[in-house]
């Protein structure tokens, strides 16, 4: 199926649903989504702040760290 027929079933099948607290679950859902999929546009101080921070990882001036040493590091700093 395309997207456009996609949309147009679902917004069938929508136009029938009588339930509120489904229609507000079926809201919540596509709402949360449709936040994650907007495209975003990279302005061009974006792309050289990404850029300047991939230049510091690789020549070494910036380290990472896994989820776990971090948490290790947040308890620690917090738990006093």
């Amino acid at each position: 199926m395309t997207k456009t027929t996609l949309k147009k079933n679902i917004h069938k099948a929508i136009d029938n649903i009588d339930d509120a607290a489904l229609l507000e679950a079926v809201y919540t859902l596509l709402n949360k989504a449709s936040i994650y999929n907007d495209d975003y546009e990279w302005t061009a101080q974006d792309l050289r702040i990404v850029e300047e921070r991939k230049a510091n990882y690789l020549s070494g001036k910036t380290k990472s760290m896994s989820m776990s040493e971090l948490n290790k590091r947040l308890r620690k700093r917090f738990s006093k």
